[in-house]
């Protein structure tokens, strides 16, 4: 009984330790919300039963390698790999159960599919050696049955399709090769790994063609699908020497990034251009990326496809061991800075309009990148670009240093990762004016003034801001 009040202490003091302990993760669960969950669905067939239908060496591999760059880029991944028909379905009910979390439903499919009367089906490993188009379909499962079930208008949902291969049952009324084109859903996008009514080869390498130019291009940081779409359908076109050309079809109603949060460090990137620009071969690649892609984008693709390539670090940093050549945010902007000097304004050749006009561009692109301008890229600078830049000074609670075209600007741009300018532009709609069939005749000269007055009222508004054109757009099909 002697110790009964400091037990009532300690009990107190435990209540308050802990009492605080929670109130301190409220606070900081409230502060730091949690982002959303992507969800990934992704299945490979490779070994199949049927003697009609020959085992497919890298679809396995296509499902394995790509689940692996989906984590990376925050998906919770499901994978399945020689699903039986049971298989399929289980996988799809334990997708099932996820559903209501996900902002965005990304749907893999690597294996042998066909298209029957118009309707595309994905083909498990157990499908039997088929006589008839009704033992062939027995198992199989639907593609817009897919579609059917995971496409919803409040979150994206984006499926893959490299499983164009050549009809089991030989051509005929009823079957061709390759798939047919879809009825999207609402808010989805499908991307077929070559044309409709074309077939797809394998590959020789580790990797479909079509895969191989996907894991290549789906975790560039700031690409959208749209253009990593286009990527792709590049490269695996010269992969194949021209006889595959990925397709795809769209009714999405926002552009989707796979690497939108990803923050890239600016003293790596700063390292990087200095390093292309050090070698005349990666110097001239990224010009050329530079036709159609932002300067972040540009250098980040060069980087990719010269890492097996040692480039000469620049003479100014070679004293300096390698990894020190930039030690702060500051000595990062200065190096881009000068290298984009050379890069942008230095070019030979260029009367100074022209170079002026380069710069005007790149700025553009870079402010494009950002999610801060939604009006064509003319290198024009105007009140759209004027205005683009405000909201990029406004939504980095930054002052705003400059409204021209500068390489210091353009260098300040290069060096900020992930989307800035998130909020659509609103497009105002001018009503139309209605004439009543008896209204009262007007005095050609009030008629003139009250022009004059409503003119001179027009003129003193504020334009209105451009239309969001960013998202929504298919690419890649007639549908």
């Amino acid at each position: 009984m002697t110790y009964s009040p400091y037990l009532r202490i300690a009990a107190v003091l435990l209540v308050s330790f802990f009492g605080s302990i929670c109130v301190q993760a409220a606070v900081e669960e409230e502060r730091s919300p949690q982002p959303s969950k992507r969800l990934a669905i992704v299945i490979g067939n490779s070994d199949y039963q049927s003697v009609q239908l020959p085992d497919l060496t890298n679809a396995v591999n296509d499902a394995r390698r790509l689940s692996e760059s989906l984590k990376r880029l925050n998906f919770d991944v499901l994978i399945g790999t020689d699903l039986s028909s049971d298989g399929f379905a289980k996988l799809f009910r334990e997708a099932d159960g996820k559903l209501a979390a996900a902002s965005a439903v990304l749907i893999f499919y690597a294996g042998h599919g066909v298209q029957l009367q118009g309707e595309n089906y994905l083909l498990p490993v157990d499908t039997p050696d088929a006589k008839t188009l009704g033992e062939l379909t027995a198992r199989a499962v639907r593609l817009n049955d897919v579609i059917s079930r995971f496409a919803n208008r409040e979150r994206q949902t984006f499926i893959f399709l490299d499983a164009c291969r050549n009809n089991p049952m030989g051509k005929g009324a009823s079957t061709v090769d390759g798939l047919a084109q879809v009825e999207v859903g609402e808010n989805t996008f499908v991307a077929f790994a070559t044309q409709p009514g074309n077939g797809t080869v394998d590959g020789s390498g580790a990797n479909s063609p079509f895969t191989t130019a996907l894991l290549k291009n789906v975790e560039i940081p700031g690409l959208s699908i749209s253009d990593m779409m286009i990527r792709v359908r590049n490269e695996t076109e010269s992969l194949t020497l021209g006889r595959q050309v990925p397709w795809d079809q769209s009714n999405l109603r926002e552009q989707f990034y796979f690497t939108e949060q990803q923050m890239l460090d600016p003293a790596q990137l700063s390292a990087s251009l200095s390093r292309i620009l050090s070698d005349p071969v990666a110097k001239e690649k990224l010009q050329v990326e530079l036709a159609s892609n932002d300067l972040q984008t540009a250098v980040l693709i060069v980087g990719q496809t010269l890492r097996s390539v040692e480039i000469s670090p620049p003479p100014s940093a070679s004293a300096n061991p390698a990894g020190t050549q930039i030690a702060s945010l500051e000595g990062a902007r200065q190096s881009v800075v000068s290298g984009l000097e050379a890069l942008i304004v230095g070019t030979t050749g260029e009367t100074d309009s022209d170079k002026a006009t380069d710069l005007a561009r790149s700025i553009q692109t870079e402010l494009r990148r950002l999610g801060c301008y939604r009006t064509t890229v003319d290198g024009s600078w105007g009140k759209g670009s004027v205005r683009a830049l405000t909201n990029y000074y406004k939504n980095t609670k930054r002052a705003a240093s400059t409204t021209e075209p500068s390489v210091e600007l353009l260098g300040d741009l290069f060096l900020h990762s992930g989307r800035v300018c998130k909020d659509p532009v609103v497009v105002q709609r001018a009503k139309p004016t209605r004439v009543s069939s008896d209204a009262a005749p007007v005095r050609k000269g009030a008629a003139s003034r009250k022009t004059a007055r409503s003119a001179k009222s027009q003129s003193s508004r504020p334009a209105a801001p451009p239309p969001d054109i960013s998202g929504g757009i298919g690419i890649g099909g007639v549908f």
